[in-house]
């Protein structure tokens, strides 16, 4: 799913409102927190008027607006509507990332069903009847989780597809290319780094408090093994009047 980026605290609209209603808000908005395509902007109405906006800044499209007279509100207020549009700013945001997969979802079954063309009315049969014994192994029929952590994220076949059914329209061709590409880069820096802490779990709870041997050559002048013996273990117990030849 999408990350949301603030830049600003719930806490911290009013705040920021009354600090730069004179200087940076008369001149632009400014920017509250970004989730994918949607901005959420801090603005000026007046001196005693702010305003919350939601944008999708890729359509240069207002979602939804919101104002508050400072005088008549409490910081509470502010920081309340600021976390719900937030809220709503993700859901957006989530159900545009989850549109667009289905899309590209849509031009692998396309190439799915021309790969297995000969074979439709065997492949419907199949998937029609029912079989208690069946263990779901070696499914051919795609769905939308083994597509995500699988042919999705072959990076180079994505693009390929988006390539090819996008031919005749560059200008959805570069927002589909863009998007697979953060996306994709998203899910696997994630995966990567679960993968990475869960590792690191493991190695701590294997090592455990292992201990380790480790090995120092020293030379203690002595008579006799004996006398050596008791000289070094002198010598690590802290008696500096023990000479050892390091």
């Amino acid at each position: 799913m999408s990350k949301l980026f603030r830049f600003v605290q719930n806490e911290d609209v009013l705040k920021s409102f009354e600090e730069f209603k004179d200087s940076v808000l008369l001149e632009r908005p400014v920017v509250i927190a970004r989730n994918g395509d949607y901005t959420l902007f801090l603005r000026r109405v007046s001196d005693n008027e702010l305003e919350l906006t939601t944008e999708n800044t890729l359509k240069n499209v207002v979602i939804a607006s919101r104002t508050y007279v400072v005088s008549d509100t409490t910081n509470e207020l502010v920081a309340r509507g600021t976390r719900h549009a937030c809220q709503k700013m993700s859901e957006l945001s989530d159900e545009d990332v989850n549109r667009r997969r289905l899309q590209i979802w849509k031009w692998y079954i396309i190439d799915w069903q021309q790969k297995y063309k000969a074979n439709t009315e065997e492949m419907m049969e199949k998937e029609i009847a029912w079989n208690d014994d069946a263990n779901g192994a070696n499914q051919d029929i795609l769905d939308m989780e083994s597509f995500l952590h699988g042919d999705y994220l072959n990076l180079g076949n994505t693009l390929y597809l988006i390539d090819k059914y996008l031919a005749d329209d560059e200008k959805y061709r570069d927002l589909f290319r863009k998007f697979a590409i953060e996306d994709v880069m998203e899910m696997t820096s994630e995966d990567t780094k679960d993968r990475s802490l869960a590792e690191a779990e493991q190695k701590r709870q294997t090592d455990g408090l292992n201990k380790h041997t480790y090995r120092f050559t020293v030379s203690v002048e002595a008579s006799d093994k004996e006398h050596a013996r008791a000289a070094l273990l002198r010598y690590l117990a802290g008696d500096d009047r023990i000479k050892v030849q390091k």
